[in-house]
């Protein structure tokens, strides 16, 4: 207990207030900011997303690469966004949690030209199956 009350008093001496209160709400002190480790999939997801064109604002990128394994999910929303046909929230539940094994974009694109049902049927058809899992967990993904 007392090293860590030493490490602390250590690293206020160096960084004062802002110190302190990066300690304690948990987070790294400044000038100690860590990057994002390459290959990590939500990050390359997320980049994929923002680099993709359009006006995709960076909370919309976050939700949509949440728990992504892969850059799968950008790929999708790109994929259906050039079409123009679904709103942007539309396409974040049609292509969140999206593995490159279920292609939810082929699946709407494909069922849109064939069907009848309408674009939040469509979606609700094609979304990956985790997604559907995740709605019954009482506090969300």
């Amino acid at each position: 207990m007392k090293s860590g009350f030493w490490n602390a008093r250590l690293l206020l001496q160096g960084t004062g207030a802002l110190g302190l209160a990066a300690l304690l709400l948990g987070f790294p002190a400044r000038g100690q900011t860590r990057e994002p480790l390459e290959g990590s999939p939500q990050y390359s997801c997320f980049e994929a997303t923002r680099a993709g064109g359009g006006a995709v604002s960076e909370t919309l990128a976050a939700q949509l690469c949440q728990g992504a394994r892969s850059d799968a999910p950008a790929q999708c929303f790109r994929r259906v966004q050039a079409g123009g046909f679904l709103s942007d929230p539309q396409a974040l539940q049609l292509c969140q949690y999206a593995m490159p094994s279920d292609d939810p974009a082929s699946c709407f694109l494909k069922a849109r030209t064939s069907s009848f049902l309408d674009e939040s049927q469509l979606v609700q058809l094609c979304r990956p199956p985790i997604a559907e899992m995740l709605k019954m967990c009482p506090y969300g993904p």
